[in-house]
């Protein structure tokens, strides 16, 4: 081989080998990858579970509307919304890799989210409460609750769930990690 040719060949697998160290890290892409979506899928869960107490129902496949209340004493005021304690209860107890876990500790969550009877002690407060309802409005259900003979109410809370398992929320986790995958190797590239 000429010294010539030998110089062109050289100079052949240079270029080759600049070209391959082009090549993107796909190891630390990966690992940026993974750090950040435990965070991103976190929040975008959070958003899409406190997004039902604004609309008023849990959005699955299709939305599902809250049921009205029965006895609307506060007409006009959002279900589930008195002081806010129930939507500001939830929130992400855990975001790794492996789970994202969204909570509620509200003692009174679980019976809102996934409806069921409930027994309710009748107390002195409350007879007293019935007997101001029954003066106020002369409503005479008020006043044969006041007088019960019954220690306890059973009632039914309708189900109003507002955190648990969604389609719609499904499909929006995938296209964000589809949408972080191509984020990190374009910022790679232009590295």
């Amino acid at each position: 081989m000429q010294p010539v040719e030998r110089i062109k060949a050289f100079t052949t697998k240079v270029q080759q080998m600049s070209e391959i160290e082009n090549i993107p890290d796909f190891e630390a892409i990966g690992r940026e990858i993974l750090q950040k979506l435990p965070r991103e899928v976190s929040v975008l869960a959070l958003n899409h579970f406190l997004s039902s107490f604004e609309k008023q129902g849990f959005m699955d496949s299709a939305f599902q509307p809250w049921a009205r209340r029965k006895n609307d004493t506060r007409s006009g005021g959002a279900i589930l919304v008195s002081t806010g304690n129930l939507r500001d209860s939830t929130r992400i107890a855990e975001a790794t890799i492996d789970r994202i876990v969204i909570s509620n500790d509200a003692p009174y969550a679980a019976i809102h989210n996934n409806g069921g009877i409930m027994k309710l002690k009748v107390t002195k407060r409350m007879r007293k409460y019935f007997w101001y309802m029954y003066k106020a409005t002369g409503d005479s259900k008020w006043k044969y609750m006041a007088m019960t003979k019954k220690e306890n109410f059973l009632f039914r809370m309708p189900k109003r769930q507002f955190i648990g398992n969604s389609k719609n929320l499904n499909e929006r986790i995938d296209r964000a990690i589809i949408k972080r995958i191509i984020t990190e190797f374009k910022s790679a590239q232009s590295k």
